[in-house]
């Protein structure tokens, strides 16, 4: 695998990197705003892994997206390798329903400087920029968030338009863990009839002006206010929109 194809391919000159908390935010916001989150292996019934190598050919070789486990994992690689104290974490994600989720239901990705940084680049519509493990109210430029410590290594990630209205999203933990104990949990999201992924089509990646976001026969898309909305009416049109809106060629 190489960092600097895979700093190309989030559009982030290999001079600019820095083992300091600018070039960390960099990294993160060139990486959400440049490599969608989508599940289309899932829509065209492709079975992946997690092997570090077989994600950074759909990710980097071939200009594609992923979800969390493929993103934050390939994203933790890099940081690592450029010289960051990263680690994958797991977390727990509330439904609609207040309801948590199984362990292992997402993977974040911590990051200690001199500070203690929660990054998350394959979640979906959630932070641009590193959310700081503190206390307080924080905003990325488009929202906010709160980080609650709930005790033994967990904490509690809420986000709000607003900064007054808060909804839980999801818990984290700060324990060590290792890829393979997100395997199983990876192909029961790609081939349980009950999970999301399987029920529903995305791709999402934020804009300067907004977000576009394709999902399941709709294409949305929210600029500076405004949300347009147009019907996808064929597999021919989806892979169109993919690629005219996301840069994705789906082979």
């Amino acid at each position: 695998m190489d960092k600097n194809c895979y700093l190309r391919r989030i559009g982030v000159p290999e001079k600019a990197i820095r083992i300091d908390d600018a070039t960390l935010i960099q990294l993160h916001e060139s990486h959400v705003f440049n490599v969608p989150f989508e599940n289309l292996d899932v829509h065209y019934k492709r079975i992946f892994d997690l092997e570090p190598q077989n994600v950074y050919n759909k990710v980097v070789a071939e200009s594609r997206g992923g979800f969390c486990y493929e993103l934050n994992s390939l994203f933790n690689w890099l940081l690592c390798g450029l010289g960051f104290k990263s680690k994958i974490i797991s977390a727990r994600i509330f439904d609609d329903a207040g309801g948590l989720g199984p362990e292992y239901d997402h993977m974040s990705v911590y990051v200690e400087t001199t500070k203690k940084f929660l990054l998350d680049v394959g979640f979906g519509d959630l932070f641009i920029k590193p959310l700081e493990i503190k206390n307080g109210i924080q905003t990325d430029g488009r929202s906010f968030f709160k980080i609650e410590e709930l005790g033994e290594m967990n904490y509690l990630l809420s986000m709000s338009s607003d900064g007054t209205d808060f909804h839980k999203k999801y818990t984290f933990n700060l324990t060590d863990v290792t890829i393979d104990r997100f395997h199983d949990i990876c192909f029961d999201k790609q081939t349980n009839p009950m999970s999301y992924f399987v029920k529903n089509t995305v791709c999402t990646k934020p804009t300067t002006a907004g977000r576009v976001t394709l999902f399941n026969d709709k294409l949305v898309e929210k600029r500076n206010g405004e949300r347009l909305e147009r019907v996808i009416g064929s597999d021919e049109e989806l892979r169109l929109e993919l690629k005219e809106q996301f840069g994705i060629v789906v082979r």
